[in-house]
């Protein structure tokens, strides 16, 4: 059975009192929409790089885990994953630390879990505000697009694009965009010079991600700091620069006709 309550404002609200209608007066838990869950990946992961830029932000499919975004150092030696289902979890002395969904949708400061994770981790919370580097706005911007699309009609997603065109032959993310198949191969030139003139190969970190909408691809990010779309490639700080440094505004700038 339902009765009618008020809280302090006067409003009225149902409750379920123990009894015809079951429950405890409290809702079954429902876990927020994917779309909610991965634009939150997206801005805490974001942050951290942009607080410590020497981090990058990797992805993997994992079968029965699904997707993992990954924010990691330069030598691997720490990471922190995120996965639609396990939420957030990080190695401390060589114990698993999780938060879950729960926690970081209930954080009171958005800046909460950031903390949380740097503190626990060793990363230690950043005195000043590092300045911006191309590749922390470059995942910035992917963030901000996918914050943008919650709401949107159409599904959007961030994966990991390949770099090397022999790992998925089969891959048809860079195809709409010529500039982006002209980067991806300077990246391949550059490991070939690499191995020529010193005979070690070099390592790339995941430098493309491609936006999708509905699984088609609007964009192709490179962590360099440019995005490529059919109107060509676009650098990201010149832009960011020229708009006053708004990063809501950039990102409308570089995407806005699918934005709408």
């Amino acid at each position: 059975m339902s009765s009618e309550a008020s809280n302090d404002s006067g409003n009225n609200f149902v409750i379920n009192e123990n009894g015809d209608g079951g429950g405890d007066g409290y809702e079954e838990y429902n876990p927020p929409a994917d779309r909610f869950l991965t634009a939150q990946i997206w801005w805490i992961a974001s942050e951290l790089v942009r607080r410590h830029p020497h981090l990058r932000i990797s992805g993997h499919e994992v079968p029965g885990d699904g997707r993992l975004v990954i924010v990691h150092d330069e030598q691997d030696s720490m990471s922190i994953q995120w996965d639609l289902v396990g939420g957030c979890k990080y190695l401390v002395n060589g114990v698993v630390n999780n938060i879950s969904w729960i926690e970081m949708m209930a954080a009171v400061s958005p800046h909460e879990t950031i903390k949380r994770i740097e503190v626990a981790t060793g990363l230690g919370i950043p005195k000043a505000t590092p300045v911006t580097t191309p590749h922390s706005l470059t995942y910035r911007v992917i963030a901000s697009a996918l914050a943008s699309a919650v709401d949107d009609r159409h599904e959007w997603y961030a994966v990991p694009a390949p770099m090397n065109p022999y790992d998925d032959p089969d891959c048809p993310y860079f195809l709409p965009f010529p500039t982006a198949l002209k980067a991806r191969d300077d990246y391949a030139d550059a490991a070939d010079a690499q191995i020529a003139s010193t005979g070690r190969g070099i390592h790339f970190f995941q430098p493309f991600w491609a936006l999708l909408r509905n699984l088609e691809p609007i964009a192709i990010f490179d962590s360099a700091g440019v995005i490529h779309t059919v109107m060509g490639a676009t650098e990201l700080m010149p832009a960011y620069e020229n708009i006053h440094r708004n990063l809501t505004i950039t990102t409308a700038q570089v995407l806005g006709p699918y934005l709408s």
